[in-house]
């Protein structure tokens, strides 16, 4: 019966954390792209944005090539550190949700015309989805005693990316926030499926999980705020201020949740 109980728990908690990044992605297309008010709210942060086609790492290394190199050096780290059934299932797990963002973007998603004309959809961010796939498969590829470390430097690198994307205009806030979201939910769908299986639990795996909730949430409900008192007195820099915030309490929320979603102990 422990046995049981051991290999369902996983299960189960994946489950919460694919279900929990569905809904998130769910209501950031519904309110950011399929309503008037987002809309809106969202074109205010495109235009407190400096445009510019030339960002700065880590943004603009994202290309074909380097996205391939990348999943490759993950697989090699997973084949070594758990062997070629993680290594492959990181690899194949980020590469389909990268081709999926790419899916949905262009082809099953839609932005209707509520605000603006002939605006087309970026929902969600495929360099969003890029970084964050490639960060969740990193934390699973790597031994399980470095796990949260990764999950707080992916935490940093998402961070920055979402950040980015906005202040450089490349994509609104509900983008940033699908993308998280499709990437997280489905290593979690996965894991629900077939829980990941480890050796130990991560260095510093309790002390940086609560620290990535804790700075998440808050910083959640700080860009909340901001972005309420926009709203209010129509101020769109503090919009995009709001949208930027927002991503960072994101990354953290995104980083959390693939930590947890380490495995069990063989």
């Amino acid at each position: 019966m422990s046995g049981v109980r051991a290999g369902s728990a996983p299960r189960l908690r994946a489950l919460w954390i694919a279900l929990f990044w569905i809904a998130v992605g769910v209501a950031s297309y519904i309110l950011g792209v399929r309503s008037a008010l987002g809309q809106q709210a969202e074109a205010s942060v495109l235009d407190a944005a400096e445009f510019t086609t030339d960002p700065p790492a880590p943004l603009n290394l994202v290309s074909i090539p380097t996205i391939a190199i990348a999943l490759a050096a993950i697989g090699v780290i997973a084949a070594l550190a758990h062997g070629f059934a993680r290594a492959a299932r990181v690899v194949l797990v980020a590469g389909a949700a990268i081709a999926t963002s790419q899916l949905l973007k262009g082809l099953v998603l839609s932005r209707p015309t509520l605000f603006e004309l002939d605006d087309v959809n970026t929902f969600p961010s495929g360099h969003m989805t890029v970084f964050t796939a490639l960060v969740a498969a990193l934390a699973l590829a790597v031994p399980d005693r470095l796990r949260a470390i990764v999950a707080l430097a992916g935490t940093a690198l998402l961070s920055v990316v979402g950040w980015q994307l906005l202040a450089y205009g490349w994509h609104r806030p509900s983008d940033v926030f699908g993308a998280l979201a499709l990437g997280v939910a489905l290593f979690a769908a996965v894991s629900a499926l077939w829980p990941l299986r480890g050796s130990g639990r991560p260095a510093l795996g309790g002390g940086i999980g609560i620290g990535l909730a804790l700075c998440g949430w808050i910083v959640v409900a700080a860009a909340t705020a901001l972005a309420a008192t926009a709203g209010i007195t129509a101020n769109a820099d503090l919009m995009l201020s709001a949208g930027e915030f927002g991503a960072v309490g994101a990354s953290a929320l995104a980083a959390r949740s693939v930590l947890r979603l380490g495995g069990v102990r063989n």
